[in-house]
């Protein structure tokens, strides 16, 4: 359960920019920690609604085809979905939904806050400053959800799982997911943050079919890894 969720959260890991590096770019751009600041909206909460409106794209689908590859909005619930099937849970498309978005809810509590440390005329440096959750709490509510499931199988339902009853074990870990959930919403945010360093450069965006100019993190599997690990640690 651990896997699968720790890939539920690393919403940024399927990111894949297709961009190049600009040089001589004289037009003015958003300054950086805006545009890092919308990235993490949209790779962590995926909410495109701070990055069109700050590079003037005409849809929020135009966000996604340029950020991030095809397919990537339905990659959540489709490994959910194989996760669980390959441990013998068969959940509806509702359900599945249903957790995604409850993961999505508690993701969207986390705060950030991002500043410009340094910069030059092709080099921008962020301080992006992300107030997440604590792993020892996640793990607690993950223990939690589990020492309640297992007190609460009967002898009977023991031995119908152990001989391949897959509506038995659907059963349980129903009620498993439902109380991590509740034990993830009811979980508070970190008072100190931890603090991930973004060096941007110029980079060329498609938006809505015109190359825009944008200051984005140089490395994005870093930025993305950094920020995976920052939300709950």
């Amino acid at each position: 359960m651990k896997k699968m969720t720790k890939k539920v959260l690393a919403v940024v890991a399927s990111m894949a920019i297709m961009c190049m590096t600009l040089t001589g770019c004289g037009s003015k751009m958003a300054p950086a920690n805006e545009t890092v600041g919308a990235l993490f909206e949209l790779a962590a909460k995926s909410n495109p609604a701070p990055m069109k409106d700050l590079l003037g794209f005409a849809s929020e689908e135009d966000v996604y085809s340029a950020f991030f590859e095809e397919g990537a909005e339905t990659e959540l619930v489709d490994e959910l979905s194989s996760q669980l099937t390959s441990a013998g849970v068969n959940l509806t498309e509702e359900e599945l939904q249903k957790i995604t978005d409850s993961m999505t809810a508690v993701l969207n509590k986390i705060n950030y806050t991002t500043e410009i440390t340094s910069e030059s005329s092709d080099q921008v440096t962020v301080s992006l400053k992300i107030y997440g959750y604590s792993l020892d709490d996640m793990n607690q509510v993950m223990i939690d959800a589990s020492t309640t499931m297992m007190n609460s199988i009967t002898e009977e339902d023991q031995l119908a799982a152990a001989g391949g009853d897959t509506e038995v074990l659907t059963k349980y870990m129903q009620q498993y997911i439902s109380d991590f959930l509740a034990g993830l919403s009811a979980m508070e945010l970190k008072t100190e943050p931890v603090e991930v360093t973004v060096v941007c450069e110029k980079l060329a965006v498609d938006v809505s079919g015109k190359e825009t100019a944008a200051w984005l993190p140089s490395d994005m599997n870093t930025f993305s890894n950094q920020i995976d690990e920052a939300m709950f640690q």
